[in-house]
């Protein structure tokens, strides 16, 4: 005996179904882009290099370090399950939920102007990393951005002042004036005024300012702080239609290549990703298995990626072998490496 299947059933999950794939459903898909060398120009037919620096001898190089990126739909596109089903299938196409890369709340423009912050942030990290791996010191200068509205210090400085002296003693570098800053301003700690010397219109002038409590474990002065660097020579990093931080190891790298006699490409077509910081430390980004299929369509043999984005990788493209660093150092020590079977590897 044949038994059929109650119609209304079939029909709820029919209509269930054209629904699915008729209305707008709250993802956007991410695919390969196309890597651009930084050791090349800027696009085809310009004079402009991508990395141009001058004041200073430089080298010719011979391969390419390719910086790696993503395309993501916008928010405002409106995607189907039909786009879904066709992103899910082809193998080189991601479905992430919207909020990852557009938070709610902020705006695409808003995104957009933070992915282009992050972005010049990262080629000043590029540039600070790459010269004192090379052994240059880099001057760093603290500029007060901003203060918030809820700072005691609001009406006492200004945007503009430039940090000197925190309770009487020299700070340097953004690191180390946090560090003094969170000594001084323990939980344990009875007072919570101190002085603060600027350097505004030419002239030191000493405050005392108070911090206030962040949250139940932290006191802040509410501050933005702003490093800005004094190099020994003009680096410019000029990139098109591409934002966030994660160019920043292979910005280090294309500025070492072309400062050192050694060559660290021979010839070679290689690629990479992942932020940087001041310091040369490597950090993890979004997008990581669409940038290796990017990396393996522009013909690379060999990926940098960073360590802490391992664990993302399931899929290594055929002839792709990824090694992963930590350090721009690491990097550097990859790259000169005669035996890459050794490296650490991803994947």
């Amino acid at each position: 005996m044949v038994r059929r299947l109650p119609r209304v059933p079939i029909l709820l999950a029919l209509l269930l179904l054209i629904a699915a794939l008729a209305f707008p459903l709250p993802y956007v898909i991410v695919e390969p882009g196309d890597p651009q060398n930084v050791l090349g120009k800027v696009e085809k037919g310009s004079d402009k290099r991508l990395i141009e620096i001058t004041g200073v001898k430089t080298y010719s190089t011979e391969g390419k370090l390719n910086l790696t990126s993503i395309y993501v739909t916008s928010p405002e596109s409106k995607m189907f399950g039909i786009d879904v089903l066709s992103a899910w299938f082809d193998g080189e196409r991601s479905v992430q939920p919207r909020e990852v890369f557009f938070p709610k709340g902020v705006s695409s423009k808003e995104v957009d102007q933070q992915n282009s912050l992050d972005m010049l942030h990262s080629q000043e990290h590029a540039k600070v990393s790459a010269l004192q791996y090379l052994g240059y010191e880099i001057p760093e200068k603290m500029i007060i951005s901003s203060i918030t509205k809820e700072s005691p210090n609001y009406k006492i400085l200004a945007n503009g002042d430039e940090i000197i002296k925190l309770n009487g003693v020299r700070v340097t570098s953004a690191t180390a004036f946090k560090k003094l800053l969170s000594e001084l301003s323990s939980p344990n700690t009875s007072s919570d005024q101190m002085e603060l010397t600027v350097l505004r219109d030419g002239a030191e002038k000493v405050f005392a300012v108070s911090t206030y409590k962040a949250t139940q474990k932290q006191k802040v002065l509410g501050l933005m702080i702003e490093s800005k660097y004094q190099y020994p020579f003009t680096i410019k990093i000029r990139l098109k239609d591409v934002g966030g931080p994660s160019a920043g190891l292979m910005f280090s790298l294309g500025i070492v290549e072309k400062l050192r006699s050694e060559n660290l490409t021979r010839g070679r077509n290689i690629s990479g990703t992942g932020t940087i910081d001041a310091f040369g430390k490597v950090g993890p980004i979004g997008g990581i298995e669409e940038k290796l299929i990017g990396a393996a369509r522009a013909g690379s043999t060999l990926f940098l990626a960073p360590a802490l984005n391992c664990s993302d990788i399931q899929h290594v493209p055929a002839g792709l072998q990824v090694v992963a660093v930590e350090t721009l150092r690491e990097a550097v020590a990859a790259l000169e490496s005669k035996d890459l079977e050794s490296l650490p590897a991803c994947g």
